[in-house]
């Protein structure tokens, strides 16, 4: 059983990053190529606008859902309360989306974009919520065909257009309504399943919205917010405070690309890490090998891709885009991408503190990054445009990431590593001093680039960071609590 587990994370790993790698490089990349940066900014700011807002529509039901349904399963009456709160919630989110966005500039052929990525998000988390009910019921088959069908067929619709580069791709209003009709295709697809499962998800003799769930989860939805807030802000302030707003946002846009794509692992990884320490804890078990473990292996991959993009960003940003491309874009990707380490330390610290349930901690935590992002957004991009924002999330993600960190070690009385510092010390050391010879060789930059990842994974073997045994002991584990 274990292992057939063990399969099905591996897979739901597999499936998510290929779909997933092949949505952002080969679909996103190209539509913001056909309609221009300046009105794929517009799209990316009015996009992280309404996910930010989005926590309103989903504060935390889908995981309350789960746990209730591993409890009891046969209560139909309180899953159509949740189910008509979650309703409610929703048309709450469209509502205020819809009203701030409109006092915040954006009318005319905006609010006709906004309305629709609100209506994008508002379908989103709704699915999100009916695939909870798949990954309650253990059907993890089902749940990762979910997790990447609406993407799948997008791409199946917008590579052969991005190809052919036809007129109708130079709309981004055509993209969005794209994304709202794959979600709802696969909403209404998961809803037949699911009843053919024989799975009961409301009645309307039982109208009637259980609020009192809103106080258990309050504290999970501030998190929520606060975490997309402090991670998105940027964008919209870049839109708002330029005249050339759009532009620079869409500059940021690319830049973040890679980013993004980087940021599938640790973001996977959590959803698979949070089951895993929440069994740990609540079986009193020591969980500091295993933080150990999952710390060296993603933080040590993440700095090896940090280094590598910041060594050949300029050469990587004009593969990707071309003629688009220009030396201060590559600037800004070269500082986001030393994100990526910073996004791990969230990733498994913030998972462990939730899973202890210490969201109080965790809130103030998040509220002090948001304003830090804010004040330094505040300061940096009427002088530096995006390569303010860039700094100013580099910050923000150092300065929250050191705190869960620290805070961890306080809490649950672990003593530093001192080894894996050293270890982490001399990684960076190697990684940094390989670049710079590199840098001097009169090598293709591909060939470079690939020498540079081989001699890097090579320092992580060696100084024993990374290894096949830690992945599999790390699946291995997973697969053990994961069927209890």
């Amino acid at each position: 059983m274990s292992k057939k587990f063990a399969s099905q994370v591996v897979v739901l790993v597999l499936v998510n990053l290929i779909i997933k790698l092949i949505w952002i490089f080969g679909v996103e990349r190209g539509v913001q190529i056909s309609v221009g940066f300046a009105e794929y900014g517009l799209y990316y700011s009015l996009f992280n606008f309404t996910f930010i807002l989005s926590a309103i529509s989903d504060p935390g039901l889908s995981n309350y859902l789960i746990h209730s349904l591993s409890i009891d399963k046969i209560n139909t009456d309180h899953y159509s309360s949740l189910f008509f709160l979650k309703l409610f919630l929703s048309f709450a989110f469209f509502f205020i989306a819809l009203s701030l966005g409109y006092l915040m500039g954006y009318r005319d052929d905006y609010f006709e974009l906004l309305l629709l990525l609100s209506v994008y998000h508002f379908l989103w988390s709704f699915l999100i919520y009916l695939r909870g009910y798949l990954k309650a019921h253990q059907l993890f088959n089902l749940e990762t065909f979910f997790s990447v069908f609406d993407k799948t067929l997008l791409i199946a619709l917008f590579l052969p257009f991005l190809y052919l580069k036809t007129d109708f791709m130079s709309s981004i209003y055509f993209f969005a309504v794209s994304q709202v009709i794959a979600i709802l295709i696969s909403i209404v697809l998961c809803f037949f399943v699911l009843k053919s499962k024989g799975i009961v998800l409301f009645d309307f003799r039982d109208f009637k919205p259980e609020f009192s769930v809103l106080k258990k989860v309050a504290p999970f939805a501030l998190f929520t917010f606060l975490v997309l807030a402090y991670n998105k802000i940027d964008t919209i302030m870049l839109d708002k405070m330029l005249i050339n707003g759009q532009l620079e946002t869409g500059i940021y846009a690319a830049a973040y690309r890679l980013l993004d794509a980087s940021n599938m692992l640790p973001i996977l990884f959590a959803s698979l890490f949070y089951p895993v320490v929440s069994q740990y804890l609540a079986l009193k078990k020591d969980i500091s090998k295993l933080v150990n473990v999952s710390f060296e292996v993603l933080f040590s991959l993440s700095i090896i891709i940090a280094f590598a993009c910041w060594f050949y960003k300029t050469e990587l940003m004009f593969f990707i885009y071309g003629t688009k491309s220009s030396v201060y874009l590559a600037q800004i990707f070269g500082v986001l991408m030393f994100s990526s380490p910073l996004v791990v330390l969230f990733y498994i610290f913030s998972t462990v503190l939730t899973a202890n349930q210490n969201l109080k901690v965790l809130n103030l935590i998040s509220a002090s990054g948001l304003l830090l992002n804010f004040f330094i957004n505040l300061f940096l991009i009427p002088k530096h445009q995006a390569l303010g924002a860039a700094i100013s999330t580099l910050i923000s993600l150092f300065w929250v990431g050191l705190l869960y960190f620290l805070y961890y070690y306080r809490y649950f009385k672990s003593a530093i590593n001192l080894n894996t510092v050293f270890k982490m010390s001399a990684l960076i050391g190697l990684l940094l001093g390989t670049g710079y010879i590199l840098t001097f060789t009169n090598f293709n930059w591909l060939l470079g680039l690939a020498i540079y990842l081989i001699l890097a994974l090579s320092y992580t073997l060696l100084l024993r960071l990374f290894s096949i045994k830690k992945i599999k002991n790390l699946i291995k584990i997973e697969a053990i609590e994961g069927i209890n």
